[in-house]
């Protein structure tokens, strides 16, 4: 059974979309005939699990640290902007493959790493159920007269988290009845502004207690300025049916699509208002994606296709 192993930018077990994603991938290997560890690549390498194969999730912040002569490389979103460093550049220069999660992803990753050239693959992010779970201790219950809007984002600059804040005081001043709650964990040094208090952080939500939150919320936004494909919040979200609303940018195109995205602030508060005040219609847009992601975005295709790629890395003569 060879042995893989995912080199993370973060711990194993942070509430974060990495790691969401290896845990996913990693289930699915396992059934085709893996081992599957993880790992936080900022530790020392000489204390990580014995690996056939390793994938490093995260160009910038992950691949660099990998010293393994069979290294993978997936662009997870932030190492597609700006100018990569050079260690970067080199960790997918000596790379036996790259991936990507989209075409537009995939697009950017040869403009920034003409090195990635010949060996960089599109394999399209699975969604996996959110578990079933009682509603979280730390979280209060919603008004039930409450029109709820969650956003599940970390918080940090790329995904914008205070934006749906500003955008929706108006609709807020006339909507008493409006909450917007964000659930995701803090990067950094990420500042918390004031909140008024139709508006609350309520903190990194583990991924295990998360369903209850998405299936109260009337609609799922998201205010990001970049994604590496996607997301894996807005996939869960739609497994459970519920309706979303994301920033027109070019991985929300390939979902949640352009029936979903919004322009600028006066386009978000109006689609908003608009699926509040028509809730059928909210609700036949949470049905369409539900079966959306269905039918285009299923585990065992995804699965396939990174066991068809490992191997061909198992294979190569280095």
């Amino acid at each position: 059974m060879p042995a893989l192993l995912f080199a993370l930018p973060c711990a194993p077990d942070e509430p974060r979309g990495n790691v969401t994603t290896a845990m996913r991938l990693g289930r699915g290997l396992t059934k085709l005939g893996w081992s599957a560890a993880r790992c936080d690549a900022r530790t020392d390498p000489a204390d990580w699990p014995t690996a056939d194969v390793v994938v490093a999730l995260h160009a910038v912040n992950a691949a660099p640290r990998v010293t393994h002569p069979r290294l993978v490389v997936l662009f997870t979103g932030t190492d597609l902007s700006g100018t990569p460093p050079a260690p970067a550049r080199a960790a997918i220069a000596r790379a036996l493959a790259c991936v990507a999660l989209g075409e537009a992803a995939a697009a950017e990753a040869r403009r920034l790493y003409p090195e990635c050239a010949g060996k960089l693959t599109v394999i399209p992010q699975a969604v996996e159920p959110l578990p079933e779970s009682k509603w979280p201790a730390s979280v209060p219950y919603p008004d039930a007269a409450s029109d709820l809007l969650l956003q599940p984002t970390g918080l940090r600059p790329v995904k914008d988290p205070w934006r749906a804040v500003s955008a929706l005081a108006p609709l807020a001043a006339r909507r008493p009845q409006l909450r917007l709650w964000i659930a995701g964990p803090r990067f950094g040094k990420e500042p918390i502004p004031a909140l008024p208090p139709w508006a609350r952080w309520r903190g990194p939500v583990p991924r295990e207690h998360l369903r209850p939150l998405v299936e109260s919320a009337q609609l799922v936004i998201s205010t990001s300025r970049a994604e590496g494909g996607p997301p894996n919040a807005l996939l869960e979200a739609a497994e459970c049916g519920r309706p979303i609303l994301a920033s027109d940018i070019p991985a929300h195109r390939e979902f949640p699509g352009a029936g979903c995205l919004f322009g600028d602030d006066a386009d978000f508060r109006a689609k908003v208002e608009a699926l509040l005040e028509d809730l059928p219609a909210a609700a036949r847009l949470g049905k369409h994606l539900q079966q959306r992601v269905a039918s285009d975005f299923s585990l065992e295709p995804e699965a396939a296709a990174w066991d068809a790629l490992l191997r061909q890395a198992l294979a190569a003569k280095i």
